[in-house]
Parts: C-alpha cells; sequence; structure tokens
C-alpha cells in the first residue's frame, strides 16, 4: 500500500553556490546545489532562456513546454524565455547530450524527460546534475515500498508514471474479448489482427526476476510473434482506430490512450492481471545545462497539484505518488486483484541484472516480424 512519507531524505547540502557559477562540463554534486527552494528560484531569476528538446509525445511537445515555462514564470516570480527544439526519441537525446558532454560543448536541452532507463545510464556516467529534489517540493509524497523517487545521487526524480498494457480498438473488440491476462492475447481469432513493438514495450520488464521471469516472458513472446500481424511503434494509434491491427500488445503505457479518449478515438486499455508495470518518467538536468535553475524548477512546477493536473489533462499520466493521482488509483485496483506491482526506476532497473539482455533477446524474436 501507499503510505504517507512524512519525512524525506535529502540529499545532503552545503553553503550555497549558485548553479550558474558552476561550468556545467564536469561533474555537480548536491553540495553544489540550491539547498532550498527560495535559493533555486533565486537563481533561476538570473537566466534568461530555457531550451528544451524531446519528441511531440513527451509533455506534449514544444506547446507543453511553453505552457509549462509560462506556469513557472506566474508561479516562482521568473522571466524564462523558450526554446524548443523537435527532438529524436529518448535514447537519443540522451546519446546526443553525452557527445556534447564529451566535446565540452553546452547542452543543446537544458532540462531532460526521461524514462528509467535513460536515468540509469545518465546517472552512471555523470551526465546529469546532483540536486536535492526533495528540498523543492512545496507538499509530501505518498511511500511506495521498494521505490525511491530519486534517481542515484539525486541525478533525477521521479515526475509522472505510466502503466503498461495492451491497447485495443474499443469498437471492435469488446466485452468477453477485452483481453484481461498474457493467455487471452494468444486466442486464435486475433491471429494476423494484432500488433506488438519492435522494442519488445513491457515484454521485457515484465520478463524480470520479480515479475514473470525470462523464461516465462521468452515463451509467451515466441507465441506472440506467431500471433501477431506487424509492428509498430507505441504512438501510432491511428493503426488501432483504423482497425489496420485490433490490439497493440504491450504498449509502452496508457498516456496515449488517456488523451485519445478524450477526443472520442475508439480505444481502450486493458491491464493484465499476472503483473502491472508502471513506467516512471524523471526530470533530470544535463551538467552542461546553460540554465540549471530554470530548467530544475520546471521539474518541480511539475510536482504542482496545476502541474500534476496540467500533466493527466494533457499528457496522460501523473505521478502515482500524490493522493490525487488517477495512476495510482489504477495501481491499487490491481493491487486488490493480485497483481505483481512494481514502479520501475533506475534502481530497481539495475537490480535486474538480465534487463539489456533479455531485451535484446525478445527484440529479435519480434522481429522475425517485419516492421509495418
Amino acid at each position: 500500500m501507499f503510505k504517507k512519507r512524512s519525512k524525506f531524505t535529502a540529499l545532503k547540502a552545503v553553503a550555497f553556490i549558485p548553479v550558474t557559477a558552476m561550468l556545467a562540463m564536469g561533474t555537480a554534486s548536491a553540495a553544489d546545489a540550491p539547498k532550498t527552494l527560495a535559493e533555486l528560484i533565486a537563481g533561476a531569476k538570473k537566466e534568461t532562456t530555457l531550451r528544451a528538446m524531446w519528441s511531440s509525445s513527451s509533455l506534449a511537445g514544444g506547446k507543453g513546454f511553453k505552457h509549462v515555462v509560462a506556469a513557472m514564470n506566474k508561479k516562482y516570480g521568473t522571466n524564462i524565455k523558450v526554446k524548443f527544439t523537435p527532438g529524436p526519441s529518448m535514447t537519443r537525446v540522451i546519446a546526443k547530450l553525452t557527445r556534447e558532454q564529451k566535446a565540452g560543448q553546452k547542452a543543446s536541452s537544458d532540462v531532460v524527460w526521461n524514462n528509467s532507463g535513460g536515468s540509469l545510464k545518465g546517472s552512471k556516467i555523470g551526465l546529469f546534475r546532483e540536486m536535492n529534489w526533495m528540498n523543492y517540493l512545496g507538499r509530501p509524497m505518498l511511500k511506495e515500498k521498494g521505490f525511491d523517487p530519486i534517481a542515484p545521487n539525486g541525478t533525477g526524480i521521479a515526475s509522472a508514471g505510466t502503466l503498461v498494457g495492451v491497447v485495443y480498438n474499443s469498437d471492435m473488440v469488446k466485452g468477453a474479448d477485452i483481453p484481461k491476462n498474457l493467455a487471452d492475447t494468444l486466442k486464435p481469432k486475433w491471429k494476423g489482427k494484432i500488433a506488438s513493438t519492435p522494442y519488445a514495450a513491457g515484454m521485457r520488464e515484465f520478463a524480470m526476476p520479480d515479475l514473470l521471469g525470462t523464461k516465462t516472458m521468452t515463451a509467451y513472446t515466441h507465441k506472440l510473434s506467431d500471433q501477431i500481424g506487424g509492428l509498430m511503434r507505441c504512438g501510432s494509434m491511428n493503426k488501432i482506430t483504423s482497425g489496420e491491427f485490433l490490439m497493440l500488445v504491450l504498449s509502452c503505457g496508457d498516456q496515449y490512450v488517456n488523451q485519445a479518449k478524450r477526443r472520442g478515438e475508439p480505444l481502450g486499455y486493458a491491464l493484465m492481471d499476472e503483473a502491472v508495470v508502471s513506467h516512471t518518467r524523471y526530470g533530470s538536468v544535463p551538467v552542461h545545462s546553460q540554465a540549471p535553475n530554470a530548467a530544475a524548477l520546471f521539474v518541480v512546477w511539475l510536482h504542482t497539484k496545476e502541474g500534476q493536473k496540467w500533466m493527466w489533462e494533457k499528457v496522460g499520466m501523473d505521478l502515482p505518488l500524490y493522493p490525487e493521482s488517477h495512476m495510482r488509483k489504477k495501481i491499487l485496483v490491481q493491487r486488490a486483484k493480485g497483481s505483481k506491482v512494481v514502479m520501475n526506476s533506475p534502481q530497481w532497473l539495475g537490480s535486474q541484472g538480465s534487463y539489456v539482455k533479455t531485451r535484446k533477446a525478445l527484440q529479435k524474436i519480434l522481429k522475425k516480424k517485419k516492421k509495418k
């Protein structure tokens, strides 16, 4: 169960040194970061422009980025201008920032919106600043057993989550046909009519020792590869709404469906009884960020009630560690059914030693099918 987090384990900090005074080409420790929200705001007021690079599916793209910065300026009294560059996938953004850091160049994106895998990699190679994140939040989080909302060494903070499951066309898949478990997706009636992803979304997490295990998921993936009619990317919901495929097994998360349903599109989402994985999104600041205080403040705003409400309405996700979270309610329902539940984190991925090897093996099985 979720329990009240009344006291935070904050990273120890010493005398405040404005982050902008540190040339962000090396590591930046929590001792060098602002200790309080007031100090973070003071540092942000000395900065002028916040740059971001991510895809249109991340935080509502450029439009969402501008909205958050405007809301941040209003709430904290800053005057930050924006520069948004439509970017590639999270993996490629991390690769680009890493090359820039090694070359001694300034970061092309001052703030990073990332998943657990990217957060783990970034923390290992010293790509992200260590920040006193918990000191900046104006409200407590709930506590989830085995989950630390702070990425290793304070290099990021969990800010939203999205749940792994099955997307289906709600006009063509109804009632008893809606899958409740993985076996339901293997019924003969679905052969050639469903899709999966080329990157084994969801299956790679389900295969971890804490959940269903590699042996179980490898056997399932072999069966699924004979069942699917093709591969698609998680964000290509038009392939489901058009009826080209009736299901996507498994999806990266339910955020696309949450958004599409508000537009009246015929999409449904089913969580599997065997397991539920909350794919966590992290906010981080590159060590070579040109506006590190404003970047951190951007992430902090997302944790306000206003920020969480905006993310749910515009992005289709929120953080399950807040009482008002829609994701939290879904998790509690599945947990009551007896589902295994994991909130994905860099620490969790790092503890599941076979993750990368298993992911590649499952991808190889699925890629027997030509990508559509």
